[in-house]
């Protein structure tokens, strides 16, 4: 699926960088006059990062550079305001594996041994928690500290955290809001990663002073993890905004592929739909009043819009829950902005957050 291909690419360039660096162009020996001027406003083009590097270059009145013409190649993270020209350039380059040199006087682009710690660039740090056997980790926005109850944003799987995430964690970050993940291997929502999700909810809350309900970023295949948690604890969580979201086993992977992961037979799985598909247990989620946000494709061929969040909203608010589905037009399971640039999403779990930390309101007064 999209989010594993991303993070494997990730990760296989970030295992070369312990293996081997290139050094960096000096920037004083740089072409061009301008690149100490800063970018007054994030920069946040979803677009080839060979065009990218072409634009910093010639606002820096830099000659034209030369770059490998990989239009796959997209800058996913955004530059944050501040950051001069050359640092920009520097960044989006390192963001997408790329080193830069000095070639007869012109800056050269070209493939490199390592890939920027993107988390750091979007103003945050990671903390690692582990337990047993047990390794996730708590991103919290630089230079927290803590003061009260932590709200937090848990994203599922984590396998699929990647650069195309960065957006959305600048905007939590920003807010004072952490971000947490725990690896369950390929777990399809099965009980034994039910159970390493609760122990880790309980050491973040316990040990972290993470907020007691937490806000659920499901991600494709993180649907059936998260949503298969969030039914058997309705009252530890704040809300769910969903990105193409797996709802439904029989969807994706299929009954044949899932029920390895339960140690059952398909014939054992769909009889036991009632207890492990998140489709047919949400109503715990809808008489806890959890809000639910999904955005979603309209041609996402892997996850079906019709039979994941499509049906999960439709049943959801016949069962009185409140849910909105963003449905993306002419979009699939892939990594575009439309998803992962989505103000709305982005508010959505701001202001769940930031919900989960606020004082209950007072009862009413008994007349």
């Amino acid at each position: 699926m999209l989010s594993r291909h991303v993070s494997a690419k990730v990760a296989a360039l970030a295992v070369a960088a312990a293996l081997l660096s290139s050094p960096v162009a000096q920037a004083q020996d740089w072409p061009g006059r301008k690149w100490n001027e800063k970018l007054t406003q994030d920069y946040q083009q979803w677009k080839p990062v060979k065009d990218v590097l072409q634009e910093f270059a010639q606002r820096a009145g830099a000659p034209p550079i030369v770059c490998p013409d990989n239009k796959d190649r997209v800058l996913m993270v955004p530059m944050p305001a501040g950051l001069t020209l050359k640092e920009a350039f520097g960044k989006a380059a390192e963001m997408c594996g790329y080193d830069v040199t000095l070639e007869g006087g012109k800056l050269a682009v070209k493939q490199g041994n390592h890939i920027g710690d993107w988390l750091t660039l979007m103003g945050g740090q990671a903390k690692a928690v582990r337990f047993g056997e047990v390794q996730g980790d708590l991103c919290l926005p630089r230079g927290y500290k803590p003061d009260g109850p932590l709200p937090w944003v848990w994203y599922a799987p984590s396998q699929g955290l990647g650069v195309c995430n960065a957006w959305t964690v600048k905007r939590l970050f920003a807010a004072g809001i952490a971000f947490a993940y725990v690896g369950v291997g390929e777990s399809q929502g099965n009980p034994k990663g039910r159970q390493i999700y609760q122990a880790f909810y309980e050491k973040l809350v316990k040990d972290y002073g993470c907020a007691k309900k937490a806000v659920l970023l499901p991600q494709s295949r993180g649907g059936l993890m998260l949503y298969n948690w969030a039914v058997e604890h309705p009252d530890e969580v704040q809300a769910i905004g969903g990105i193409y979201p797996v709802c439904d086993l029989r969807s994706y992977p299929g009954l044949k592929r899932a029920a390895e992961a339960y140690g059952l037979t398909p014939e054992q799985l769909e009889a036991q739909l009632a207890k492990n598909n998140p489709i047919d247990r949400i109503a715990p989620l809808a008489k806890a009043r959890v809000p639910i946000f999904h955005v979603h494709g309209d041609h996402d061929s892997t996850v079906p819009l019709d039979k994941n969040s499509g049906e999960l909203i439709k049943r959801y608010k016949a069962l009185g829950g409140q849910a909105e589905l963003l449905v993306i037009p002419n979009k699939g399971h892939e990594a575009a902005p439309e998803y992962f640039q989505c103000q709305e999403l982005a508010d959505f779990l701001v202001k769940q957050a930031k919900a989960s930390v606020r004082p209950a309101p007072p009862a009413p007064a008994k007349v």
